[in-house]
């Protein structure tokens, strides 16, 4: 009866999920890339303008009222001390003259920068994107697992799509690249079949061998079978199973059994013994 294979499920569901998740993994940084990390530098940029932006308002804002009570001698000792230090403030930022006062609309944009900082960050400064996620998002995600995973995992499955290798009854062996008679198949190479699970069949006047992937075809190993039992029917069975040697334990079980078989000759002894001692006497 003819053997054919066919192509195994669970290659095709491993490949799909490799596909999806390749896809899905892709889009994912590909959406990082040009849209999430741009707006956490974005935002972080936001914050840091609109921070040196509140701060200088306020600055100017706190002198002015401590300039102001400074001039009635309304300060206070740590009020005083405060003063000082942002008049020495002033003076490393190169303000050769005090600040103007802020306007009535200096002091609405005050307002609304707070709010902002509220509203926007919770007066919280937002994590910048690390240093390496753009180039980890680009290389790594959209490239290797999107641009190059992607399409190898759909080649895959589409280069097997109605591929199958059929052995016929008369021994010819038919494949996706051609058919070869039984007098052609010279022999089948099982070195790494153990291992990897496939097996190299040699052709007449072929260059290269017929490749039978067992981890991809159903029902390859039967064919892989018989070939092996025809040319190594002492190594291997129908069943592409490696032939156990059974020579040493036939000869480990009948050193057991003389072993375990009783020795007659003490029991001759005492025999050849008596006769002496009764020939001695007489």
């Amino acid at each position: 009866m003819a053997i054919q294979t066919s192509i195994k499920k669970s290659f095709i569901y491993w490949n799909l999920l490799y596909l999806v998740l390749c896809g899905g993994l892709g889009a994912w940084g590909a959406y990082d890339y040009w849209v999430t990390i741009p707006a956490k530098e974005e935002a972080v940029e936001r914050y840091t303008t609109l921070m040196n932006e509140f701060a200088t308002l306020e600055l100017r804002g706190q002198y002015q009222q401590l300039a102001a009570k400074r001039a009635q001698n309304a300060l206070t000792e740590d009020e005083r001390t405060t003063l000082q230090e942002l008049e020495k403030t002033m003076q490393e930022a190169g303000m050769t003259s005090a600040p103007p006062p802020l306007s009535d609309s200096e002091k609405a944009r005050y307002t609304e920068i707070k709010n902002i900082l509220t509203a926007e960050f919770e007066n919280t400064q937002p994590e910048p994107p690390a240093s390496y996620d753009r180039w980890v998002n680009l290389w790594v995600y959209v490239v290797g697992t999107g641009i190059l995973g992607t399409p190898y995992f759909a080649w895959r499955l589409f280069s097997r799509r109605g591929q199958v290798w059929r052995l016929e009854d008369d021994g010819s062996l038919a494949t996706p690249e051609g058919t070869y008679p039984a007098d052609a198949i010279e022999d089948i190479d099982m070195s790494v079949w153990m291992k990897k699970s496939i097996a190299k069949v040699k052709i007449r006047d072929r260059a290269e061998p017929v490749v039978l992937d067992d981890y991809e075809y159903q029902d390859a190993y039967r064919i892989i079978g018989v070939l092996a039992h025809k040319f190594h029917p002492n190594e291997w069975t129908e069943d592409a199973k490696p032939v156990k040697e059974t020579g040493d334990q036939s000869a480990g079980s009948e050193s057991s059994e003389a072993a375990s078989e009783p020795d007659a000759q003490p029991d001759s002894e005492p025999d050849s013994e008596s006769d002496s001692e009764s020939d001695s006497k007489a």
